[in-house]
C-alpha cells in the first residue's frame, strides 16, 4: 500500500467516526440516518454479553444495559437499581412456597405457606390484604402487632369470626344461647334454654299473639297467668281457678244482712244458702250482702256463704 493509499484509508476512517455511525455485516454502504449502529445479516447473529445470575447481580452497569442470564435462559436490562427480565413484559404470576426471584415492579406472588396475595413493589413483596387472618385461638395484641381497625380473623379451631375495632378483637359470633337455636343451614330459630330474665316489650300497637293453637277440653292442662307487677309468665293448674271459702252463720231472728268470707268483687263469685236452700242477694258493699225481700231469717237458721276466688 503506497502512502497515498494509506492516508486516504485514514481520512475514511477518521471520518467515519467524526459522522458517529457505524454500520456492519452487509450492505455497508447503505446506514439509516438515524442510527448509530446497524447490524445487516442473513446468516449471523447479534450476540450480547452472557452471564450467570450471580454474575450479572454482581455488577450495576449503566442504565439500558443488556445482558444475557445463562441460568434463566432470558435478555436483561439494568433499570434503575435492578435487573429487569424481559421475557416476560407484562405482569408475573408465581405461586411458591418461598418469592421468586429477579421480580419486576407490579409482579405477584402467591405465597403458598399462608394462602396470601403479594406485590414486588420494586424493593420489597407487600401483602395486598392482611384478611382474613387466620390462626389457632383467639387473637390478641400480642399474637397480631400490625393489626388495623375493620380486620378479620378465624380461629382455625372454634370458626369463630373476629374483627378488629382499632383497640381489641372482638368476636362475631352469634351467640345461639338464650332461646335461639341455629340450624345447619345458618338458619336461626326461636327455641332452646333462656340464659337470662327476657323481656319482650309490647304496645298498643306492637302486640304479641300466638296463632293456631290447639285447642283441648282437658281440667289436667295449666293455664298461663301474668303475674301482675312483674309482668312475667307463669303457669296456673285449672283447680287454682275454682278455690272456694265458705262461712256457717247461725241467724237471728228477722236477720237479713250477712258478711262473706272474703271481700266481694263479684255477684257471680257468691252462693247463699239457707237451711240448704239457694237463696238470692243483692250486695250492699263490698264486704255485705242482703237476703232479696221478702225472705228473712227465723231465730237458728243456717246461713251457708260460698264465696269462689
Amino acid at each position: 500500500m503506497n502512502f497515498n493509499r494509506f492516508l486516504f484509508l485514514i481520512f475514511m476512517i477518521t471520518s467515519a467516526c467524526a459522522i458517529g455511525q457505524v454500520k456492519v455485516g452487509d450492505n455497508i454502504n447503505t446506514i439509516d440516518g438515524s442510527s448509530i449502529l446497524e447490524l445487516e445479516s442473513r446468516n449471523k447473529a447479534l450476540v450480547i454479553t452472557r452471564l450467570t445470575d450471580a454474575e450479572m447481580n454482581d455488577i450495576a452497569p449503566l442504565n439500558g444495559a443488556l445482558v444475557y442470564n445463562t441460568d434463566l435462559k432470558c435478555i436483561f436490562v439494568f433499570e434503575g437499581a435492578t435487573w429487569k427480565s424481559l421475557c416476560n413484559s407484562e405482569i408475573s404470576v408465581t405461586s411458591a412456597l418461598v418469592a421468586p426471584s429477579a421480580p419486576g415492579i407490579g409482579d405477584l406472588w402467591l405465597d403458598e405457606t399462608d394462602n396470601k396475595v403479594n406485590v414486588w413493589d420494586g424493593t420489597a413483596w407487600l401483602p395486598i390484604t392482611k384478611n382474613p387472618r387466620t390462626g389457632t385461638g383467639i387473637p390478641n395484641n400480642t399474637t397480631i402487632t400490625d393489626a388495623l381497625a375493620g380486620d378479620i380473623y378465624i380461629d382455625q379451631v372454634s370458626g369463630n369470626i373476629f374483627t378488629y375495632n382499632g383497640t381489641t378483637w372482638i368476636d362475631q359470633t352469634v351467640s345461639t344461647t338464650n332461646g335461639l337455636s341455629e340450624t345447619q343451614n345458618n338458619v336461626f330459630e326461636l327455641g332452646g334454654s333462656l340464659t337470662k330474665p327476657t323481656e319482650i316489650t309490647t304496645d298498643t300497637n306492637n302486640t304479641l299473639a300466638i296463632a293456631g293453637l290447639e285447642e283441648v277440653i282437658d281440667n289436667n292442662n295449666p293455664i298461663v297467668t301474668v303475674e301482675p307487677a312483674t309482668g312475667v309468665l307463669r303457669k296456673t293448674s285449672v283447680s287454682a281457678f275454682l278455690q272456694q271459702d265458705e262461712i256457717l252463720i247461725i241467724a237471728n231472728e228477722g236477720q237479713t244482712q250477712f258478711t262473706p268470707p272474703l271481700l266481694i268483687t263479684s255477684s257471680k263469685k257468691i252462693n247463699v244458702y239457707r237451711n240448704g236452700v239457694k237463696l238470692g242477694y243483692t250486695i250492699i258493699d263490698n264486704t255485705t250482702i242482703e237476703l232479696q225481700a221478702p225472705v228473712f231469717c227465723y231465730q237458728n237458721d243456717e246461713i251457708r256463704i260460698v264465696q269462689f276466688y
